[in-house]
């Protein structure tokens, strides 16, 4: 049978405190001696990091104006939006505020105790079944008493009243 061999006890402590995510190869680098030497000439694996950040296009600076003028664009009609909605969102607080009012206020009547029944009137004669008038409400002062023809106007009053005519005539 043939026999297991051990890991050194360098190795064993090499895994041990290594970090998550670095590789036996970038520990045993920081390792002197004559083991680090021989796995710096073997071939490393790359890393995900040097394979993620390619390199940038170059970008003109007339596109990259272009681009800031259209994001100013953007900004400008988000802060419009955002103007709008907050004024919005005021107006239905103010009407939420509004219609909170008018249901307690509906609340407190539907609260109070209702009024007294009232007993119905007795209903009206028809028009047909009342008595017409016959008496003229004129009629109501007797001869004697009531002026039935006005007394002359005197001088004054008589030039008083032409000169009103004459006034009212020329407006």
């Amino acid at each position: 049978m043939a026999r297991v061999a051990k890991a050194t006890k360098s190795a064993r402590s090499t895994k041990a405190t290594l970090k998550p995510g670095r590789s036996v190869a970038a520990a045993e680098k920081l390792k002197p001696g004559p083991v680090a030497k021989a796995s710096v000439a073997a071939p490393r694996k790359t890393t995900g990091r040097a394979a993620a950040a390619p390199s940038a296009p170059k970008v003109s600076k007339d596109e990259l104006r272009a681009h800031v003028e259209k994001l100013e664009q953007l900004v400008a009609s988000f802060r419009a939006k955002s103007r709008e909605s907050n004024k919005a969102a005021k107006v239905a607080t103010a009407r939420i505020a509004e219609l909170e009012a008018q249901v307690a206020q509906l609340e407190k009547t539907l609260a109070a105790p209702p009024p007294p029944v009232r007993e119905p009137k007795p209903a009206k004669l028809a028009r047909a079944k009342r008595r017409s008038r016959e008496i003229d409400p004129g009629d109501a002062v007797p001869p004697g008493v009531a002026v039935e023809e006005p007394e002359p106007l005197d001088d004054e009053a008589e030039t008083a009243l032409e000169n009103l005519d004459a006034h009212l005539s020329h407006d």
